[in-house]
């Protein structure tokens, strides 16, 4: 079927698909946060797509459940046409539950209904109880009073828009206020311009005391002392003055423990470590510990003091040897020693700040250096934007990087000779500060791959398919095959084998529906399992998750694409095209030849409108899926792919005449419905098993 989604609940029965169905498209809920160790109605709002029939709702991570809210007002059966309507904007209600112990943070959920299953909506999980924004608009002489600690959730409505909240505090008393927003739209499917929030304190004449703009990315904190006992106000506004209904918000405001950022970055897997929190944890106490969680990768933990926690920072859990940084490191000669394999905790504490490291390494053998500090869409929110020189212990640079991965820098370095090489980290634009915390990580570069998979989510209605591209990237050498395997479908769906062969980089999953298949939904995990070769040329296994791969609208009509956490599957009721035939489940090409494939269309009853056939993922004259074999074509001129109302077309492909041999690449034939002139919903033929041999 369909490779999109829709959403929420409107009416225990689903009324029959309109043409041209859509996923829902979420883009913000009211109230964006819930505290844990509680119950509350959350209200989804989305676009294009009718919200009934909605089943069930997937949440990213442990703690955290919900599910669909019935309507306490059916729709009336003759509409009112003087009632203001706004046909783009559909909501529903969920009751959302969050057990007392939920980790606090960002939750990715998805809705899955009759029509399909959503796109990614986000809801923040909170240790202070939640106020919501009142309706009666708020003003510098008339604030809404807030408790502290609180969680304030309201909306930057409309441009030039400011929120006026005030709260009393005493006098020597420590804040941090807080908002997520910015922070919580970047996986936001439509929404083409995002917030950049900006908060101020004020007394209550009106004097501004104090005021953020960017910390957490665009979205601000802030450290406060309160100077004497009363009443104080705080703002939110956009800090360029702008306002849109979607800009949800969610301003914390407390006096507990607050840690900012927190220094050591990383910690070995299971590990308790003496923690330095940057923010108002730092004057409650010196003796902060922070444990690791024992998995590798980037995740967050608490710093925990005399049974008192901090909100929950971020942590790099690595196995490898641990340094800290030993001041003055501000030249070559006074590096501080780094072993291979091992990583640097650091900071760039002041402007203009420089740290060196220096490491030994043979000749010839890659070296990969890798950065840990601030990545836009993670956990890691440093300040610090790095750069760092590789080069001779006389300070002659040999190699460079900023960007590797979002603003952290990274490279892979062979030694042109045995000996000792010097690192220098710096920040790109020379500031420094107590938040420029970092991890530097130095490794032999050993053979590794990445995969993602495109797109995140997949709609089946009974007897029907959809596909996914899956993409791997090869690094440090790794040049063999990917075994490509998925788990926790619901019942019913199956999808084909995949072993991505080493002179490929995609491949395809068509996911299947069985006829007789029941509604339901599920997150689905997608794996990758190679065998590579070790530095004492050993056979390892490497097995790495894939990321899903979330379609965003950008404006002007481009298809955006952003790393999410949650790759998920439906089964709905029969939509826009019912079947994608073809009659050849097999296909074998000779070099220099061109074979065609005939394609029937099996429409829904209601659907008369243009369908594209495509063996390609692609929008405008960018290609972002293509599972053909090396070599081999889609001929552009010799396929009818435009089927306008008819139900019969083919595809040619053509294999280069020096197309290497290949052979059973899974390829499909998929047909295209048009939603807007960016979202397209792809309907997939069953594998089309393609050979090449001479």
């Amino acid at each position: 079927m369909r490779t999109a989604i829709a959403l929420l609940c409107v009416a225990a029965i689903a009324p029959v698909a309109a043409a041209q169905t859509s996923f829902p498209m979420i883009t913000h809920v009211s109230p964006v946060a819930v505290q844990r160790g509680t119950t509350a109605d959350v209200i989804v709002e989305c676009r294009t797509s009718s919200l009934a029939g909605a089943y069930k709702v997937l949440i990213e991570g442990a703690g955290v459940s919900a599910e669909v809210a019935p309507n306490k007002e059916p729709a009336p059966k003759t509409p009112n046409p003087k009632a203001p309507t706004n046909p783009n904007i559909l909501s529903g209600t969920l009751k959302v539950t969050v057990a007392p112990d939920a980790p606090l943070g960002v939750r990715e959920f998805r809705i899955a209904s009759t029509l399909g299953v959503s796109s990614l909506g986000q809801l923040l999980v909170v240790d202070a109880p939640v106020v919501r924004e009142k309706p009666a608009p708020s003003t510098m002489a008339k604030p809404h009073p807030v408790p502290v600690p609180s969680v304030v959730c309201g909306r930057i409505k409309t441009p030039e828009a400011v929120d006026y909240y005030s709260f009393r505090a005493r006098a020597g008393q420590r804040l941090t206020l807080e908002v997520t927003c910015a922070r919580i739209q970047d996986k936001i499917h439509d929404l083409q311009k995002h917030a950049d929030p900006l908060i101020a304190i004020y007394d209550t004449e009106g004097r501004e005391l104090a005021a953020a703009d960017d910390g957490y990315f665009a979205d601000p904190v802030l450290t406060f002392t309160v100077p004497k006992d009363g009443e104080y106000r705080v703002s939110v506004r956009d800090a360029k003055y702008d306002g849109d209904p979607r800009w949800a918000y969610a301003l914390s405001i407390t006096d507990a423990p607050r840690a900012v950022w927190s220094f050591p970055l990383a910690v070995n897997p299971g590990q308790s470590v003496k923690a330095q929190p940057v923010g108002s944890a730092a004057v409650a106490g010196k003796d902060w510990l922070i444990t690791a969680p024992t998995a590798p990768g980037i995740h967050t933990a608490p710093l925990k003091l005399n049974g008192t926690e901090t909100n929950p920072v971020p942590v790099v859990v690595t196995p490898v040897p641990l340094i800290e940084e030993q001041e003055p490191n501000d030249t070559p000669k006074q590096a501080t020693r780094i072993a291979i394999p091992g990583g640097a905790n650091g900071r760039i504490g002041t402007k203009r700040d420089l740290d060196h490291f220096v490491f030994t390494a043979p000749k010839g053998r890659a070296v990969r250096l890798e950065v840990f500090a601030r990545r836009f869409g993670s956990p890691l929110t440093s300040q610090l934007d790095s750069q760092i020189d590789v080069m001779t212990t006389e300070g002659k640079i040999l190699a460079s990087n900023d960007d590797l991965n979002g603003k952290d820098a990274g490279l892979t370095f062979t030694p042109p000779s045995d000996g000792d090489y010097v690192v220098r980290m710096r920040d790109l634009n020379n500031k420094g500060g107590d938040g420029f915390i970092y991890y530097l990580e130095c490794d032999f570069a050993k053979p590794d791959f990445a995969i993602k998979c495109d797109p995140a989510k997949a709609m089946i209605g009974p007897g029907s398919r959809t596909a996914w591209f899956v993409q791997v990237t090869r690094a440090n050498g790794f040049t063999g095959p990917v075994k490509v395997d998925a788990q926790g479908f619901p019942a019913g769906i199956s999808v084909n084998a995949l072993t991505i062969p080493a002179n490929m980089t995609q491949g395809l999953l068509v996911v299947s529906a069985a006829k007789d298949v029941k509604l339901d939904a599920s997150v689905v995990k997608v794996t990758g399992t190679a065998t590579a070769t070790n530095e004492r040329g050993e056979a390892v296994q490497l097995t790495r998750p894939a990321v899903a791969v979330e379609e965003i609208y950008l404006p002007g009509g481009g298809r955006g694409r952003f790393d999410a956490g949650m790759i998920a599957v439906a089964v709905t009721n029969p939509s826009d095209l019912l079947e994608i035939k073809v009659k050849q489940p097999r296909v074998a090409l000779k070099p220099g030849e061109e074979v065609r494939i005939d394609v029937e269309v099996v429409r829904g009853p209601q659907y008369t409108k243009d369908v594209t056939l495509d063996v390609l993922l692609r929008h405008l004259n960018t290609v972002y899926g293509n599972p053909l074999p090396p070599g081999v074509t889609m001929v552009e001129g010799k396929s009818k792919t435009l089927l306008g109302t008819g139900s019969t077309g083919y595809i040619t492909l053509r294999a280069d005449p020096n197309a290497p041999e290949s052979t059973d690449v899974p390829v499909c034939v998929q047909g295209f419905v048009a939603i807007n002139f960016v979202v397209k919903i792809g309907y997939a033929s069953d594998v089309i098993w393609v050979t090449v041999k001479k």
